[in-house]
């Protein structure tokens, strides 16, 4: 296991650090030649198309992975049933289209949901070889899965940005990633379906799948809530900018969260039965995680605005303090993302049905709450105000069946470890000219002061001369 786990943390460290560089490079492109609008439609219409590909999903994934002994029969009726699931969601997202474009007053959402929406299928299809490789922990398939699926989709969406194609090339981009995904995870798992389906176990694993199922949809629609409830109020634009803002203070840290899940999962499941093992192996994933992320988002939110003028361009620069608040939730969620697997290998599919439940109760009011206050500035302070008491929760839970105090010295480590690469990160930016109480002093400021009529591009660096100049949004 040690030996497939260093293959895998080797290829999915580099490929991932390949991937982030060439994603980030054509995010940059082809945000400066698509408008706002242009990503708060593909925005809204991902809402529809991620829910559904979860519920084609119907968790069957997580039982691949968990169930350790499934033969051939129980692969072929996963496999077929999820294309089944896959081709009538995209029959109800194709009948459906009409409708949400009526709620978001936006007539062009008909055509590109339903274009989109082809995805689905081939989301499906993958499932059981892409379960297979991560069961066997060859997760250096997977990320040349990943690398491959990037080479062959980022020319086809910027060549169609420059060639003035709109909000087609991001839909283009959705369409042939999943391909390329599913072609090349059949290639390297070298499984194909056959037509014997089924055993009398079958049912077992149908429970199991549909309570991670009702979590992990849970999950998907909760991620969405957020664009869904801005995208009623703020419109497009507003949309636009809260969209291009989560995605930029998100892209480091779920790069470096996923990669460290996509561990998590396989060895979780491998330590079932050693409690001990699984508790130790999730601090230690934390301590790590965390080490990186937090330098990394501090580090954003202080010099947000640089990143955006000089990445996207003036015309971004309404999504700066979006990305400076998120900045901060994107530090507990790439840390609360490591708990899952240890309640999945643990059967806790109840508790995490629990859980996103209260998710889907609380944090819709808050969203609208500061949406309706601030639009997508008040939508982030909202994510920060709310969303770590439910990760402590969630916490507790995953470390209940040890005792509190065995877990206290590792804790204050891992503390530790987070918080000093956050304040060398800190310390080097005060030293560089910035004003960090200034700083901090401004972000506190948003909560508190009304906002003005006219949206005000916050410069917290105002003491280090520019040679752009400055400029009023």
């Amino acid at each position: 296991m040690k030996e497939q786990i260093s293959r895998s943390v080797f290829w999915m460290v580099w490929s991932r650090g390949a991937v982030q560089v060439i994603s980030f490079v054509s995010t940059i492109l082809v945000a400066r030649l698509l408008s706002p609008a242009d990503y708060g439609l593909m925005a809204l219409t991902a809402i529809w198309i991620y829910t559904v590909s979860l519920v084609a999903e119907l968790g069957l994934a997580t039982a691949i992975l968990q169930f350790r002994d499934m033969d051939d029969a129980e692969l072929n009726a996963c496999f077929w049933l999820s294309l089944a699931l896959g081709a009538v969601g995209y029959a109800g997202l194709y009948a459906a289209a009409p409708a949400v474009a009526w709620w978001f007053a936006n007539p062009r959402i008909v055509s590109v949901l339903r274009v989109a929406g082809l995805s689905l299928p081939m989301l499906a299809a993958r499932l059981v070889p892409d379960g297979l490789l991560r069961k066997r922990l060859e997760l250096h398939r997977v990320a040349q899965t990943d690398v491959i699926s990037a080479l062959v989709t980022i020319p086809v969406v910027l060549g169609l940005a420059l060639s003035g194609a709109g909000v087609w090339a991001l839909v283009a981009g959705a369409v042939v990633m999943p391909f390329a995904q599913a072609a090349t995870t059949f290639w390297f798992a070298r499984w194909r379906p056959g037509l014997r389906l089924g055993t009398r176990r079958f049912r077992e694993i149908l429970r199991y799948s549909v309570g991670a199922l009702g979590s992990k949809v849970g999950w998907v629609v909760f991620q969405q809530l957020d664009t869904f409830v801005l995208g009623k109020i703020a419109g497009a634009m507003g949309t636009g900018f809260y969209s291009m803002g989560k995605t930029l203070a998100h892209l480091a840290p779920d790069k470096i969260s996923v990669a460290a899940n996509q561990l998590a999962s396989p060895i979780m499941a491998g330590l079932q039965s050693d409690t001990a093992a699984m508790r130790r192996s999730l601090l230690r994933a934390m301590r790590l995680v965390g080490c990186i992320t937090a330098p990394l988002c501090m580090g954003l939110m202080l010099v947000a605005d640089d990143v955006v003028w000089l990445a996207l361009g003036p015309k971004w620069m309404p999504a700066v303090p979006v990305v400076r608040v998120l900045a901060v939730c994107a530090l507990i969620r790439s840390l609360d993302v490591l708990f899952a697997p240890v309640l999945f290998a643990r059967y806790r599919t109840s508790f995490m049905c629990a859980w996103t439940a209260g998710l889907l109760l609380v944090m819709p009011a808050v969203f609208w709450a500061g949406a309706v206050w601030r639009d997508g500035v008040g939508v982030a302070l909202g994510w920060v105000a709310v969303y770590p008491l439910f990760v402590a929760w969630l916490a507790n839970e995953a470390l209940a069946e040890r005792r509190r105090l065995d877990l206290l010295d590792r804790i204050i480590r891992l503390l530790l470890a987070a918080a000093s690469g956050a304040v060398v990160y800190g310390g080097a930016i005060y030293l560089s000219g910035g004003s960090l109480p200034g700083e901090l002093g401004e972000v506190t400021s948003w909560v508190v002061r009304r906002p003005s009529a006219r949206p005000r591009v916050v410069r917290p660096f105002s003491a280090i001369p520019l040679s752009r100049g400055e400029q009023t949004l």
